[in-house]
């Protein structure tokens, strides 16, 4: 599967809630997607190639077809009112739009930057374009997942 198509189901999550996402905030999010999925199902949510740039993880084919937006949110017209194209990722793709969606591209970049992270492990000014590979990314949201349940049971 497409980042496109995991992308546009994203847009269309947010403009339900009445969200505006610009080009970082969707590129995050879609990462984060990735992240998550990654961990909890063990399989890849899209083919596409995660790369560490300046500014955090970054789907290059993503960035190719948003950067138009540059720093402005993507218009609500633009998006389709039609249902999300793969219905049984709508759940879990809503929980990542409700959890993360009201955050700035900024504060989500900061987010993929925490010391530790997949990005900070592989991100090397000196070259542009190094893949983050799978292992790190899952491993990451896998200790994420992990601390998670261990605060839930806490109490």
């Amino acid at each position: 599967m497409s980042v496109q198509i995991i992308a546009d189901d994203i847009l269309k999550l947010a403009k339900q809630r009445g969200l505006s996402l610009t080009s970082m905030q969707l590129i995050k999010l879609a990462y984060i997607s990735y992240g998550w999925f990654l961990a909890m199902y063990d399989k890849k949510l899209f083919d596409d190639r995660i790369e560490a740039w300046k500014y955090g993880p970054v789907i290059p084919e993503l960035y190719k077809v948003t950067k138009r937006f540059g720093r402005k949110q993507i218009p609500h017209d633009l998006i389709a009112d039609s249902p999300i194209s793969r219905p049984e990722l709508e759940t879990f793709l809503s929980s990542i739009v409700d959890n993360y969606g009201k955050y700035s591209g900024i504060a989500l970049s900061n987010l993929t930057h925490r010391e530790g992270t997949p990005w900070e492990q592989v991100f090397d000014p000196r070259f542009f374009g190094v893949e983050i590979p799978d292992e790190l990314i899952s491993e990451h949201y896998k200790q994420e997942l992990n601390a998670r349940r261990a605060a839930t049971t806490a109490f």
